[in-house]
């Protein structure tokens, strides 16, 4: 009889074991699965750089300078003079500096230029020429721009204005927040809080569902020190009140929704800040849109505020 209850005993026990090691499995599998999609969500793949400024008409420099924590950028100085202000411009994810696609930042460059203003170009981590390999959504960036601040700073030019696309502008706007250097950013197509866009990226760039989220956020943050939970660019600009900022938009923005750039405008408190959207535009495809109109709202905004 008691040896018919030890053996009893034992089975329960081998019982009790198959949940404890499914719910190991399911945890491991979890866990793998979400570094998985961190590192893919981070990783960039470089797109070769085929064109210059030269294929424009323009005169330009290759210039290099470091990140604040060490990382070597390249990018291109397009010079008017030492007296006229300087337009740093930042490029989105997955592009570089002389980015041909739906943003067409070298036509946009030869525009600017043409009104008298100093450019800085320059590939962000992980893109381009630059040092780096992952991208963070503007969290790491933020010390790109600051860098390329530093190096406008040294060529002895006090007035600067940075004008960025999708992540480029979130970057710009995050970044002024701890840049007094900054005097005023054109935001093209970003977001005002990660979080609202991620859920919605997320499901486009992974096949996990979307409880999957929490998860991968906590691995980026422990693998890469990216806190997505801080990337909040309408929280930037209520740190600044008197920043003007220049929110530019698609009305057919898929990748961000629209209702993005009202939020970063009411954040503003400068009587310089402007929305302008454009109806037809999709992501980044303002320019592309109405180039002509776009120029002339930027140039519009700078001359008010840099001049």
């Amino acid at each position: 009889m008691d040896k018919k209850v030890g053996v009893t005993r034992r089975s329960r026990k081998r019982l009790l074991w198959i949940p404890f090691g499914i719910t190991v499995a399911a945890v491991g599998a979890a866990v793998g699965m979400s570094s998985y999609a961190a590192a893919s969500m981070t990783t960039v793949e470089r797109v070769p750089i085929e064109k210059t400024p030269a294929d424009r008409g323009l005169r330009y420099s290759d210039v290099s300078f470091p990140s604040r924590d060490g990382l070597r950028l390249r990018g291109w100085w397009l010079e008017a003079s030492n007296s006229s202000p300087c337009v740093v411009m930042v490029h989105g994810e997955k592009g570089h500096r002389a980015e041909s696609g739906a943003m067409k930042i070298l036509d946009l460059a030869r525009d600017i230029t043409g009104y008298g203003y100093n450019i800085l170009m320059f590939d962000l981590r992980g893109h381009g020429e630059s040092e780096g390999k992952r991208a963070s959504a503007g969290y790491h960036e933020t010390k790109d721009l600051l860098g390329a601040i530093d190096y406008v700073k040294q060529r002895g030019i006090h007035k600067i204005g940075v004008i960025g696309f999708s992540m480029g502008a979130a970057t710009a706007l995050l970044t002024a927040a701890n840049c007094k250097e900054i005097d005023a950013v054109v935001a093209d197509s970003s977001f005002a809080d990660l979080a609202d866009v991620v859920e919605s990226e997320f499901s486009k760039r992974s096949s996990l569902p979307k409880f999957f989220v929490p998860l991968i956020r906590f691995m980026a943050r422990s693998m890469y020190g990216i806190d997505l939970s801080r990337l909040k660019p309408a929280d930037a600009v209520r740190q600044l009140p008197a920043l003007p900022i220049l929110v530019i938009h698609g009305g057919q923005d898929e990748t961000i929704p629209v209702k993005h750039a009202g939020v970063l405008v009411s954040s503003s408190s400068s009587p310089h800040s402007k929305l302008w959207i454009v109806p037809e535009a999709q992501h980044v495809g303002c320019y592309h849109a109405r180039p002509g109109e776009y120029v002339s709202q930027v140039i519009s905004f700078f001359q008010k505020v840099l001049c």
